[in-house]
């Protein structure tokens, strides 16, 4: 059931509306925001019935576009230029929300110095369907049930007492979602090299990974607790269990992963400062 959109007015300018904005976006209208309230400047993005859509911020200006809310959701290396457009109309009360990889608040607040409030966001893919997880970070005078409102549709909602952990949280739930699907088409891909058809195989797969993460999050227990009701000693998924424990190869690889996606918003930070 779709959670409804209360407690937010206010104009809403969304700064690129690729797949994570364009999932929030989608997420918002499902749940009671005015199309009206809304303005996309992408000139690539798939259009919204009732949305007016820009084809660049000249555009938007040029029809006398205005907001309250402005949310960037383009690529990090082209913060400079939207910045230089943006920062003379962000002023005042108007809330400057990011969700760009690696950009900090303190890189917003010199950007946009003139706003009431920057605004971190970090949200994953399953926001679309309500499913998600967003980590938030704020810096100004923040309208903090605004906030609230906005992310609440979205899924669970974590509040950070500041962005200084928001390059891992971006590793471990904004790109999980696609960690998570490279398992299960591994998963699958295994289970179809062993015998199975690879429609059985991949249905079967996301099965199997989705009820196990519904009894997680519904049982309160700890994944280890629920190992032990699964395997048995001796058993067939001791067997399994072993491979994956052997030297701790899985948390070395899954530590990896992580650094990998962390240092890269890092990188990225450095490039939306002109540093690379």
């Amino acid at each position: 059931m779709t959670k409804l959109l209360r407690d937010f007015s206010g104009r809403l300018l969304l700064v690129g509306c690729g797949n994570m904005a364009g999932a929030m976006l989608d997420r918002w209208l499902a749940a009671g925001l005015a199309r009206a309230q809304v303005a996309i400047i992408d000139p690539v993005a798939t259009p919204r019935d009732g949305v007016v859509q820009h084809t660049s911020l000249a555009a938007w200006q040029a029809a006398g576009g205005t907001a309250d809310w402005i949310m960037l959701g383009m690529k990090p290396q082209q913060l400079g230029d939207v910045a230089d457009v943006l920062a003379p109309l962000a002023t005042g009360g108007v809330h400057l929300m990011s969700i760009l990889a690696g950009v900090s608040l303190a890189d917003l607040a010199v950007r946009f110095p003139g706003a009431g409030a920057q605004v971190r966001i970090l949200p994953n893919l399953a926001a679309r369907i309500g499913a998600g997880v967003t980590a938030v970070a704020t810096l100004g005078d923040a309208d903090d049930a605004a906030i609230a409102a906005l992310l609440d549709p979205l899924g669970q909602t974590v509040t950070l007492a500041d962005d200084s952990t928001m390059d891992l949280v971006t590793a471990f739930t904004g790109s999980g979602p696609a960690f998570v699907f490279r398992l299960i088409e591994s998963y699958a891909a295994a289970g179809e090299r062993l015998g199975l058809s690879a429609e059985d195989s991949l249905a079967l797969a996301t099965a199997t990974f989705g009820g196990a993460t519904a009894l997680l999050a519904d049982s309160g227990e700890k994944p280890g607790v629920l190992i032990a009701q699964v395997a048995s000693k001796g058993g067939t998924t001791q067997a399994g269990l072993d491979v994956l424990d052997s030297d701790g190869q899985l948390a070395a690889l899954l530590t990896n992963v992580l650094r990998a996606a962390r240092d890269r918003g890092r990188e990225l930070a450095d490039l939306a400062r002109g540093e690379g």
